[in-house]
């Protein structure tokens, strides 16, 4: 029995380090502001992947942490300084491609498009505020 356990739990650890591993969003992301009209936060994000289909998205430097899958719904969200009402959705387009939308009580703030290039190692953060669509703002990070 114990042989069992001990089995089943080194599967579910090793498919969650797969997925991880192949996940081309996991990773260290460090933002060029050089090559970015805006910078949210000037620290690496990082991205994991702590169970299968969940993606995590952290900002160590603020304490910014929001997880959940990236299925449309509604992100659990942890921030010293978090808005009252605010819920972010991230939804999955193709693999290198996801769409979010932030609202604060219902109303629609700000949402965005984050993409990864072809090789995996930029990703661009398109973002812009509900109502201003014309006044983008562009983000540039490289994963380290």
């Amino acid at each position: 029995m114990k042989k069992f356990f001990f089995l089943a739990a080194w599967l579910v650890f090793s498919v969650t380090i797969s997925f991880a591993a192949e996940n081309p969003w996991v990773g260290k992301w460090k933002p060029d502001p050089a090559k970015s009209t805006y910078v949210e936060v000037n620290d690496a994000l990082v991205i994991s992947a702590p169970s299968a289909g969940v993606l995590r998205w952290e900002y160590p430097e603020i304490q910014f942490v929001m997880e959940g899958k990236p299925d449309g719904s509604a992100m659990s969200i942890t921030y010293p300084t978090k808005p009252k009402g605010l819920t972010e959705t991230v939804r999955m387009i193709t693999p290198m491609k996801l769409a979010y939308a932030v609202t604060i009580d219902g109303k629609l703030v700000q949402h965005g498009t984050d993409a990864l290039s072809a090789d995996g190692k930029t990703l661009i953060a398109v973002s812009w505020i509900a109502g201003k669509e014309q006044e983008r703002r562009v983000e540039v990070f490289h994963k380290e």
